[in-house]
């Protein structure tokens, strides 16, 4: 029996100030890095882990995948991904994800999307207290990843 695909989504930590022109350069602050470890280490007691590890070209986005996997003490293949930006598209996203093959993946990225992207997939509608804030996990699973087949299973938030 096939199993289900697993998807994580990661919103990158608090970053620095919003900059005009340089948006794909801004970096994580203290309490963007503290954020992650939070949720990290909240992962962690879940006892659940992913294959790889999809990660956004931008700095905020790359320096987070290194706090969570560092704080998560793992060793997994980290693949940079120019789909999962700021303005990624849904549909896009999900044909590019069903056609990889692993089971559980992690992607690191950044709203609008990230909110928009687990919209798009889970089968019902969003728990009322969900929220994409900076640092938070979400977890979808499914047989396969296209619109409205995925069930949402949960979400951490550093707060």
């Amino acid at each position: 029996m096939k199993k289900r695909k697993r998807l994580y989504v990661l919103r990158h930590g608090n970053a620095q100030p919003y900059g005009y022109d340089q948006d794909e350069r801004r970096e994580l602050t203290e309490l963007g890095v503290a954020e992650v470890k939070v949720v990290a280490q909240a992962f962690k007691a879940k006892s659940e882990r992913f294959d790889v590890v999809m990660v956004s070209p931008y700095i905020r986005a790359q320096q987070t995948a290194k706090v969570f996997l560092a704080d998560l003490d793992v060793s997994v293949e980290v693949k940079e991904c120019s789909l999962i930006t700021p303005n990624g598209r849904e549909m896009e996203v999900a044909l590019w994800l069903s056609e990889q093959p692993y089971e559980s993946i992690l992607l690191v990225t950044h709203q609008p999307f990230a909110h928009q992207f687990i919209d798009f997939l889970v089968d019902e509608p969003l728990p009322v207290n969900f929220a994409m804030t900076t640092a938070t996990l979400a977890a979808v699973e499914g047989d396969f990843i296209a619109g409205a087949c995925c069930q949402f299973r949960w979400h951490l938030s550093p707060l």
